[in-house]
Protein backbone atom coordinates (compact mmCIF):
# COMPACT_ATOMS: atom_id res chain seq x y z
CA UNK A 1 0.00 0.00 0.00
CA UNK A 2 2.75 2.49 1.18
CA UNK A 3 4.70 1.58 -2.55
CA UNK A 4 1.41 2.34 -4.37
CA UNK A 5 1.03 5.72 -2.21
CA UNK A 6 4.70 6.63 -3.31
CA UNK A 7 4.01 5.54 -6.91
CA UNK A 8 0.96 7.58 -7.27
CA UNK A 9 2.65 11.23 -5.76
CA UNK A 10 5.43 10.12 -8.58
CA UNK A 11 2.88 9.76 -11.66
CA UNK A 12 1.75 13.69 -10.37
CA UNK A 13 5.07 15.08 -10.35
CA UNK A 14 6.10 13.43 -13.78
CA UNK A 15 2.58 14.14 -15.27
CA UNK A 16 2.54 18.10 -13.93
CA UNK A 17 6.11 18.33 -15.47
CA UNK A 18 5.25 16.77 -18.55
CA UNK A 19 2.18 18.80 -19.16
CA UNK A 20 3.15 21.88 -18.31
CA UNK A 21 6.99 22.24 -19.80
CA UNK A 22 5.42 21.02 -23.10
CA UNK A 23 2.97 23.03 -23.20
CA UNK A 24 5.18 25.94 -22.43
CA UNK A 25 8.22 24.56 -25.21
CA UNK A 26 5.31 24.00 -27.84
CA UNK A 27 3.79 27.36 -27.42
CA UNK A 28 6.45 29.63 -26.90
CA UNK A 29 8.17 28.10 -29.94
CA UNK A 30 6.15 30.07 -32.56
CA UNK A 31 7.57 33.63 -30.40
CA UNK A 32 11.02 32.74 -29.63
CA UNK A 33 11.63 31.43 -33.20
CA UNK A 34 10.12 35.23 -34.88
CA UNK A 35 6.62 33.74 -36.20
CA UNK A 36 3.69 36.03 -36.88
CA UNK A 37 1.91 35.24 -33.65
CA UNK A 38 -0.60 38.64 -33.92
CA UNK A 39 -3.92 36.85 -34.51
CA UNK A 40 -2.55 33.40 -33.69
CA UNK A 41 -5.74 31.31 -31.74
CA UNK A 42 -6.64 27.61 -32.13
CA UNK A 43 -8.65 28.21 -34.85
CA UNK A 44 -6.76 31.06 -36.81
CA UNK A 45 -5.14 28.38 -38.98
CA UNK A 46 -1.81 30.12 -39.61
CA UNK A 47 1.73 28.39 -39.24
CA UNK A 48 1.98 29.63 -35.35
CA UNK A 49 -1.59 28.03 -34.92
CA UNK A 50 -0.20 24.40 -34.74
CA UNK A 51 2.37 24.56 -32.18
CA UNK A 52 -0.51 26.38 -29.92
CA UNK A 53 -2.68 24.23 -30.71
CA UNK A 54 -0.30 20.88 -29.57
CA UNK A 55 0.44 22.77 -26.74
CA UNK A 56 -3.09 23.41 -25.55
CA UNK A 57 -3.83 19.63 -26.09
CA UNK A 58 -1.06 18.53 -23.63
CA UNK A 59 -3.26 18.21 -20.25
CA UNK A 60 -5.72 15.86 -22.03
CA UNK A 61 -2.95 14.07 -24.47
CA UNK A 62 -0.80 13.27 -21.32
CA UNK A 63 -3.71 12.42 -19.12
CA UNK A 64 -4.97 9.82 -21.82
CA UNK A 65 -0.91 8.39 -22.15
CA UNK A 66 -0.82 7.97 -18.72
CA UNK A 67 -3.83 6.26 -18.20
CA UNK A 68 -2.97 3.80 -20.71
CA UNK A 69 0.80 3.68 -19.21
CA UNK A 70 -0.28 3.30 -15.51
CA UNK A 71 -3.68 2.10 -15.43
CA UNK A 72 -4.93 -1.51 -15.35
CA UNK A 73 -7.87 -2.34 -17.62
CA UNK A 74 -10.35 -2.12 -15.66
CA UNK A 75 -9.15 1.51 -14.50
CA UNK A 76 -9.13 2.61 -18.73
CA UNK A 77 -12.67 1.65 -18.82
CA UNK A 78 -13.86 3.30 -15.63
CA UNK A 79 -11.84 6.34 -17.28
CA UNK A 80 -13.48 6.37 -20.65
CA UNK A 81 -16.88 5.48 -18.75
CA UNK A 82 -16.44 8.83 -16.61
CA UNK A 83 -15.54 10.99 -19.81
CA UNK A 84 -17.59 9.60 -22.09
CA UNK A 85 -20.98 7.53 -20.38
CA UNK A 86 -23.48 9.95 -18.81
CA UNK A 87 -25.65 9.09 -15.61
CA UNK A 88 -28.57 11.12 -13.94
CA UNK A 89 -26.09 13.13 -11.65
CA UNK A 90 -24.51 14.19 -14.22
CA UNK A 91 -28.00 15.70 -15.43
CA UNK A 92 -28.54 17.70 -12.78
CA UNK A 93 -24.57 18.98 -12.83
CA UNK A 94 -24.75 20.32 -16.05
CA UNK A 95 -28.10 22.32 -15.10
CA UNK A 96 -26.10 23.58 -12.15
CA UNK A 97 -23.52 24.92 -14.08
CA UNK A 98 -25.08 26.62 -17.25
CA UNK A 99 -27.05 28.15 -14.25
CA UNK A 100 -24.11 29.69 -12.57
CA UNK A 101 -22.71 30.82 -15.60
CA UNK A 102 -25.59 32.31 -16.45
CA UNK A 103 -26.06 34.24 -13.39
CA UNK A 104 -22.19 35.31 -13.39
CA UNK A 105 -22.66 36.75 -17.02
CA UNK A 106 -26.24 38.34 -15.63
CA UNK A 107 -24.21 39.90 -12.92
CA UNK A 108 -21.25 41.12 -14.48
CA UNK A 109 -23.40 42.91 -17.09
CA UNK A 110 -26.24 44.82 -14.60
CA UNK A 111 -22.21 45.87 -13.13
CA UNK A 112 -21.18 47.22 -16.26
CA UNK A 113 -24.35 48.81 -17.42
CA UNK A 114 -23.93 50.77 -13.90
CA UNK A 115 -20.44 52.18 -15.34
CA UNK A 116 -22.65 53.22 -18.62
CA UNK A 117 -20.78 50.50 -20.62
CA UNK A 118 -22.57 48.97 -24.14
CA UNK A 119 -25.20 46.30 -24.11
CA UNK A 120 -23.59 42.74 -24.89
CA UNK A 121 -23.87 41.66 -28.73
CA UNK A 122 -25.59 38.28 -28.19
CA UNK A 123 -24.33 38.04 -31.69
CA UNK A 124 -23.51 34.29 -31.30
CA UNK A 125 -27.11 33.46 -30.14
CA UNK A 126 -28.83 36.02 -33.32
CA UNK A 127 -26.87 33.50 -35.64
CA UNK A 128 -28.33 30.20 -34.37
CA UNK A 129 -31.87 32.07 -34.27
CA UNK A 130 -31.05 33.06 -37.94
CA UNK A 131 -29.74 29.52 -38.57
CA UNK A 132 -29.86 26.78 -35.82
CA UNK A 133 -26.86 24.67 -38.07
CA UNK A 134 -24.37 27.38 -36.48
CA UNK A 135 -25.46 25.83 -32.65
CA UNK A 136 -23.39 22.78 -34.14
CA UNK A 137 -20.56 25.04 -35.35
CA UNK A 138 -20.15 26.69 -31.83
CA UNK A 139 -20.79 23.30 -29.95
CA UNK A 140 -17.85 21.73 -31.76
CA UNK A 141 -15.55 24.73 -31.14
CA UNK A 142 -16.89 25.27 -27.27
CA UNK A 143 -16.00 21.71 -26.94
CA UNK A 144 -12.75 21.58 -28.80
CA UNK A 145 -11.14 24.53 -27.02
CA UNK A 146 -10.83 23.43 -23.73
CA UNK A 147 -13.21 20.79 -22.62
CA UNK A 148 -11.31 18.40 -25.26
CA UNK A 149 -7.94 19.71 -24.91
CA UNK A 150 -8.08 19.74 -21.11
CA UNK A 151 -10.10 18.20 -18.93
CA UNK A 152 -9.59 14.62 -20.13
CA UNK A 153 -5.99 15.28 -18.08
CA UNK A 154 -7.06 18.07 -15.06
CA UNK A 155 -10.11 16.18 -13.95
CA UNK A 156 -10.20 13.15 -15.93
CA UNK A 157 -6.70 12.22 -14.69
CA UNK A 158 -4.84 14.49 -12.01
CA UNK A 159 -8.41 15.01 -10.34
CA UNK A 160 -8.82 11.62 -9.50
CA UNK A 161 -5.26 10.97 -8.47
CA UNK A 162 -5.18 13.09 -5.97
CA UNK A 163 -9.02 13.13 -4.77
CA UNK A 164 -9.68 13.01 -1.22
CA UNK A 165 -12.97 13.57 0.39
CA UNK A 166 -11.35 16.02 3.27
CA UNK A 167 -9.10 18.01 1.15
CA UNK A 168 -11.06 18.97 -1.45
CA UNK A 169 -10.32 22.77 -1.12
CA UNK A 170 -6.77 22.36 -0.98
CA UNK A 171 -6.56 20.44 -3.92
CA UNK A 172 -8.97 22.37 -6.07
CA UNK A 173 -6.82 25.27 -5.39
CA UNK A 174 -3.87 23.39 -5.90
CA UNK A 175 -4.94 22.58 -9.12
CA UNK A 176 -6.27 25.78 -10.05
CA UNK A 177 -3.07 27.02 -9.70
CA UNK A 178 -1.41 25.03 -11.72
CA UNK A 179 -3.87 25.12 -14.05
CA UNK A 180 -3.77 29.04 -14.29
CA UNK A 181 0.29 28.94 -14.53
CA UNK A 182 -0.37 26.45 -17.42
CA UNK A 183 -2.13 29.41 -19.63
CA UNK A 184 1.31 31.42 -19.34
CA UNK A 185 2.36 31.67 -22.17
CA UNK A 186 -0.91 33.01 -23.35
CA UNK A 187 -0.15 36.33 -22.37
CA UNK A 188 2.10 36.69 -25.32
CA UNK A 189 -0.37 36.24 -27.69
CA UNK A 190 -2.29 39.60 -28.94
CA UNK A 191 -5.33 37.40 -29.68
CA UNK A 192 -5.90 35.89 -26.43
CA UNK A 193 -7.51 37.60 -24.10
CA UNK A 194 -5.43 36.72 -21.33
CA UNK A 195 -2.67 39.48 -23.17
CA UNK A 196 -5.60 42.26 -23.04
CA UNK A 197 -6.03 42.31 -19.30
CA UNK A 198 -2.24 42.14 -18.76
CA UNK A 199 -1.94 45.34 -21.29
CA UNK A 200 -4.77 46.83 -19.13
CA UNK A 201 -3.55 46.28 -16.06
CA UNK A 202 -0.61 43.81 -15.13
CA UNK A 203 -2.84 43.02 -11.92
CA UNK A 204 -5.87 42.28 -13.59
CA UNK A 205 -3.50 40.12 -16.07
CA UNK A 206 -2.32 38.33 -12.94
CA UNK A 207 -6.22 37.83 -11.56
CA UNK A 208 -6.72 35.46 -14.22
CA UNK A 209 -4.46 32.73 -12.41
CA UNK A 210 -7.07 33.59 -9.13
CA UNK A 211 -9.75 32.81 -11.30
CA UNK A 212 -8.89 29.67 -12.38
CA UNK A 213 -8.39 28.86 -8.68
CA UNK A 214 -11.58 30.03 -8.35
CA UNK A 215 -13.29 27.59 -11.28
CA UNK A 216 -11.41 24.95 -9.85
CA UNK A 217 -13.51 24.76 -6.76
CA UNK A 218 -16.92 24.79 -8.49
CA UNK A 219 -15.08 22.13 -10.78
CA UNK A 220 -14.55 20.43 -8.16
CA UNK A 221 -18.06 20.64 -6.92
CA UNK A 222 -19.72 19.59 -10.32
CA UNK A 223 -17.27 16.62 -10.07
CA UNK A 224 -18.63 15.48 -7.06
CA UNK A 225 -21.87 16.36 -7.60
CA UNK A 226 -22.09 14.27 -11.34
CA UNK A 227 -20.15 11.42 -9.14
CA UNK A 228 -16.93 11.69 -11.14
CA UNK A 229 -17.85 12.20 -14.20
CA UNK A 230 -15.85 14.29 -16.34
CA UNK A 231 -18.66 14.06 -19.17
CA UNK A 232 -20.45 17.11 -16.59
CA UNK A 233 -17.45 19.14 -16.94
CA UNK A 234 -17.24 19.20 -20.20
CA UNK A 235 -20.26 21.37 -20.32
CA UNK A 236 -18.70 23.33 -17.98
CA UNK A 237 -16.29 24.32 -19.44
CA UNK A 238 -17.70 25.00 -22.44
CA UNK A 239 -20.23 27.21 -20.81
CA UNK A 240 -18.34 29.50 -19.69
CA UNK A 241 -15.61 29.24 -22.49
CA UNK A 242 -18.46 30.10 -25.44
CA UNK A 243 -20.84 32.15 -22.87
CA UNK A 244 -19.23 33.98 -20.04
CA UNK A 245 -16.32 35.44 -22.83
CA UNK A 246 -17.18 34.44 -25.94
CA UNK A 247 -19.39 33.96 -28.91
CA UNK A 248 -22.50 33.75 -27.53
CA UNK A 249 -22.58 37.28 -25.92
CA UNK A 250 -20.33 38.59 -28.08
CA UNK A 251 -19.30 41.72 -28.74
CA UNK A 252 -19.42 42.68 -25.32
CA UNK A 253 -17.53 46.29 -23.95
CA UNK A 254 -14.16 46.59 -23.03
CA UNK A 255 -15.58 47.26 -19.08
CA UNK A 256 -17.31 43.77 -19.02
CA UNK A 257 -14.32 41.88 -20.06
CA UNK A 258 -12.92 43.78 -17.40
CA UNK A 259 -15.47 43.60 -14.46
CA UNK A 260 -16.06 39.82 -15.58
CA UNK A 261 -13.28 38.21 -13.98
CA UNK A 262 -13.69 40.13 -10.46
CA UNK A 263 -17.13 38.85 -10.72
CA UNK A 264 -16.25 35.14 -11.51
CA UNK A 265 -13.90 34.91 -8.65
CA UNK A 266 -16.32 36.24 -6.33
CA UNK A 267 -19.30 34.38 -7.98
CA UNK A 268 -16.93 30.97 -7.89
CA UNK A 269 -16.24 31.49 -4.02
CA UNK A 270 -19.77 32.01 -2.92
CA UNK A 271 -21.20 28.88 -5.48
CA UNK A 272 -18.72 26.52 -3.29
CA UNK A 273 -19.20 27.83 -0.01
CA UNK A 274 -22.95 27.73 -0.43
CA UNK A 275 -23.33 24.31 -2.40
CA UNK A 276 -20.79 22.31 -0.35
CA UNK A 277 -22.58 23.18 2.52
CA UNK A 278 -26.15 21.71 1.23
CA UNK A 279 -27.34 18.02 2.12
CA UNK A 280 -27.57 17.55 -1.80
CA UNK A 281 -23.81 18.21 -2.09
CA UNK A 282 -23.18 15.90 0.97
CA UNK A 283 -25.17 13.15 0.09
CA UNK A 284 -23.12 13.38 -2.93
CA UNK A 285 -19.87 13.46 -1.84
CA UNK A 286 -21.17 10.40 0.43
CA UNK A 287 -22.09 8.91 -2.95
CA UNK A 288 -19.13 9.38 -4.85
CA UNK A 289 -17.40 6.16 -5.67
CA UNK A 290 -13.35 5.59 -4.81
CA UNK A 291 -12.14 3.86 -7.81
CA UNK A 292 -7.82 3.73 -7.96
CA UNK A 293 -7.51 2.46 -11.49
CA UNK A 294 -3.27 2.00 -11.11
CA UNK A 295 -1.24 -1.25 -11.82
Amino acid sequence: MERKRIDNRRIIILYLLITVLVTWLCQFMPILIGMDVENTSISSFDYSSIFFGIGGVMPSLVGVIFVFIFYTKEGIKDFFKRCFVPCKECIAAILISLGLICCEVAVTQLISKGLDAEALGFEGLKLIIKNPLYFFYFLFWGIISGPFSEEFGWRGFLTDRIFHKEKLLQISLFIGFIWGIWHFPLYFYPAQIQHDWFLINPFLGLSFIVSCMSAALVYTAIYVIANRRVFAIFFLHMFKNIILTGAMIYPFSDTYSVVVVPVEIVMDVLFYLIVTRTKYYKRSLENVSDYDGLK
